[in-house]
Formats: C-alpha cells, sequence, structure tokens
C-alpha cells in the first residue's frame, strides 16, 4: 500500500469518527428557567451568564445588564423545548446568546431552526455571516468555528431549536489513538522498504 493510500485511509476514518449532534432542549418543558424560576442540573448561573449544556456544547444567555438575579430563558416565546428569551425587560438590555464547546475547541454548525420577531444578527468568531429574521432554518454551514453569536434588537425575542453541529476535524488525536497512527504508518513505511 503506498504511503499515500496509507495517509488518505486515516484521514477517512478520522473524518468517520465525528458525528452529528443536534441540541434539541427537549428537557426544557417549563415555561421559564431563571429569574427565580429553577434551573435543571445542566443550567447554571453565574450573575450575568446563564448557561446550559448538552452533549458537549454550552448554549448561554449573556445578559449583561440585568438586574441581579433577573435574567432568564423562556420569556421570549414562552414556548417549550426550545432555548429563547426577550432583549430588555426582567434581562436588561444588549442581550446575546453564545453557541460553544464546552471547554473550547472548534466545531462545525450545520443548521438550526429559529424564531425571532425582528433581524436578528448572526456571527461566528467576531464577524457578520448573516441576518435572520421571522421563523425559519439557517442552512449556512460553518466549519472551524468556536462562537457562534446571535443577537437580537432592542426588546425584541428569538427563539432557537434543533441546532445541528459536529466537533470540527484537525483536533489533537488522544494519545492511544496516535500510537495506532504512528503504528500503522511505521509498518507502512516498513513494508514499503522490504518491497525496495
Amino acid at each position: 500500500m503506498k504511503f499515500k493510500s496509507i495517509l488518505a485511509a486515516i484521514a477517512f476514518l478520522a473524518a468517520g469518527s465525528a458525528s452529528a449532534t443536534v441540541l434539541n432542549f427537549d428537557d426544557l418543558t417549563d415555561m421559564e428557567y431563571g429569574n427565580g424560576f429553577p434551573l435543571l442540573g445542566n443550567m447554571a448561573y453565574d450573575g450575568t451568564n446563564l448557561t446550559y449544556v448538552q452533549s458537549g456544547f454550552q448554549v448561554t444567555l449573556h445578559a449583561p445588564n440585568s438586574a441581579p438575579g433577573t435574567a432568564n430563558i423562556g420569556e421570549g416565546t414562552f414556548e417549550p423545548q426550545t432555548f429563547n428569551w426577550r432583549d430588555g425587560i426582567s434581562n436588561g438590555t444588549d442581550t446575546y446568546m453564545t453557541l460553544t464547546r464546552v471547554g473550547g475547541g472548534k466545531f462545525n454548525l450545520n443548521g438550526f431552526d429559529y424564531f425571532v420577531d425582528d433581524t436578528s444578527d448572526v456571527s461566528a468568531d467576531g464577524m457578520s455571516v448573516g441576518a435572520i429574521i421571522g421563523p425559519a432554518t439557517w442552512t449556512t454551514g460553518l466549519t472551524g468555528i468556536s462562537e457562534l453569536r446571535l443577537t437580537v434588537d432592542a426588546y425584541g425575542f428569538a427563539q432557537v431549536d434543533n441546532i445541528d453541529v459536529t466537533a470540527a476535524q484537525g483536533a489533537v488525536p488522544l494519545p492511544g489513538t496516535l500510537a495506532l497512527m504512528l503504528g500503522g504508518l511505521a509498518a507502512g513505511g516498513l513494508a514499503r522498504r522490504r518491497r525496495a
């Protein structure tokens, strides 16, 4: 087997190891979380940010101008099993949502469902990549990003659901995987050398 063929096979196997994850928020069954309403075990509030964790990804409502203890999700559309929020009122103004991997790292965004009452800016790693309005689905794939951000206009609301993501390839392999890959390369090189 040629060296390039071995590398291609390893790349194919590594690419196949990543699987898509859909953040569906199915455990958000109450109308509101935060602002005096209890949080789930996979949620946390640090005084400014209300976070939700699912399948290795973190969705965070940033509410920098909310009064202490008042930031909440669910007030946007009051629709359970979605991540929704309203700018202003108890959340204060200038709220926004981010999607990141738990512990950091790159990911690929395949799409998500949304409902916003006014234009919402979508940015990736600090660069605007589009705007959304109304109920629809975002289908523009974004690869190798570390943060997705959605903002809404003052006193507007937004709702997201079914966020389809995968961890980006190119991460450093786990030590055991690295040893297997190097062993395979060495065996391929030895076999090639014996033929010559």
